[in-house]
């Protein structure tokens, strides 16, 4: 197991109690992290050609919950993202639901986070075609969170928006907030509400569920959140901010200050106090609790495009898009400072293949069990 990877070693030390805990689906995703980079899912052996030293690479297990598996694809999405750069401002906005709605997410994560991203999109896209402000097709790109900081259940979306769209005679047009702000937030909030609670009610029809005790006074009443952060400064800012976000998961490793058997401590801010810099302790057995609340259920997309970000515009918007250059991956991190190829002991001599390391063993098959929340 990888010396750094500490959210597997707090696994492996809870194994026995989340093996008779939680269903299927999440036992493999927590088997999957567990074992990621390990002589079980078997690897290729190196020898240095300088210091003779060998060297084990295992496989990594590529699941999208997992904190050592996103970096290639986080680095090949950016990169697509910048190739659809507009030479606009953009905006980031944050739709987030109230915590009453929290148990129903749970209950129904596909079909609510669904809602959550159609009913900001179409948030975005009405004040888009609004005159006020833009009267143009928009675009932006969604990545759903349902994590705070320390790891609580909050389901929001991160909104990426270029300042501005193509008009009804296909001419680029600019917002007309002069890139101070996009639209108001006030009234993004008021139609956020109206769109979702509208999309809600027709959920509960189709199911046949009774929304009374959900769709309360205070929900109704209640003011819904929409956030929006002041306009990016420049194409590289942009691509760094979407860093953050694309291929984020619900804790890192580097987070994590200190583990046993019983106890975790990490790091986590408090965006309620001034995003201060704060030090939490949970039972292990509630952090990987609080883990298990931020597996996406199977196949949801949580990055979405839309509008003239859309794939549907591609064409029109980046038709250079359409050749595109194979990229060369040990080239790209050997300019960011990492050459894959040299040894990491000696650092003179470099890696030569020598074979390939089968798997200790298959991954486990767990039995199919039906659960409430369709995960």
């Amino acid at each position: 197991m990888a010396a750094n990877n500490a959210i597997a070693h707090i696994i492996n030390g809870q194994w026995p109690p989340i093996e008779q805990q939680y269903n299927s689906y999440q036992l493999r995703i927590f088997d999957a992290i567990r074992r990621c980079r390990t002589s079980s899912l078997g690897g290729h052996l190196y020898v240095c050609n300088q210091c003779k030293q060998l060297h084990y690479r295992y496989n990594s297990c590529r699941n999208r919950h997992c904190p050592q598996c996103q970096n290639t694809q986080k680095e090949q999405w950016i990169q697509a993202r910048e190739q659809q750069f507009i030479q606009c401002p953009y905006y980031h906005l944050v739709f987030t639901l109230p915590h009453q709605l929290n148990e129903l997410c749970m209950a129904y994560p596909r079909q609510l986070f669904a809602i959550l991203m159609k009913t900001a999109w179409m948030t975005i896209e009405a004040f888009g075609w609004n005159h006020k402000y833009l009267g143009a097709q928009i675009g932006a790109t969604l990545v759903l969170h349902t994590w705070g900081s320390n790891l609580s259940f909050h389901p929001h979306v991160h909104c990426i928006v270029p300042g501005g769209g193509i008009s009804l005679g296909g001419k680029w047009k600019n917002a007309k907030g002069n890139g101070k702000f996009l639209f108001p937030v006030k009234a993004l909030s008021k139609k956020f509400k109206g769109l979702f609670l509208n999309q809600l009610d027709d959920f509960f029809q189709a199911q046949g569920l009774d929304n009374t005790q959900l769709l309360t006074h205070q929900i109704k009443t209640k003011d819904w959140v929409v956030y929006a952060k002041p306009p990016f400064g420049c194409k590289q800012g942009l691509i760094r901010y979407l860093a953050r976000y694309t291929h984020n998961i619900a804790i890192s490793n580097h987070r994590i200050i200190a583990f046993d058997q019983y106890n975790v401590t990490f790091r986590y801010k408090d965006y309620r106090h001034g995003s201060q810099n704060k030090v939490m302790t949970l039972s292990a057995a509630e952090f990987v609790r609080r883990l298990s609340l931020h597996f996406l259920t199977k196949g949801f997309c949580r990055i979405r495009h839309y509008g003239i970000l859309s794939s549907a515009w591609n064409q029109r918007m980046f038709a250079h898009l359409n050749k595109k250059e194979k990229i060369s991956w040990e080239e790209f991190w050997k300019n960011k400072g990492l050459d894959v190829n040299q040894c990491p002991k000696c650092k003179k001599g470099y890696l030569i293949y020598i074979g390939k390391i089968d798997p200790i063993r298959g991954p486990p098959v767990y039995p199919e069990m039906k659960t409430a929340n369709g995960i």
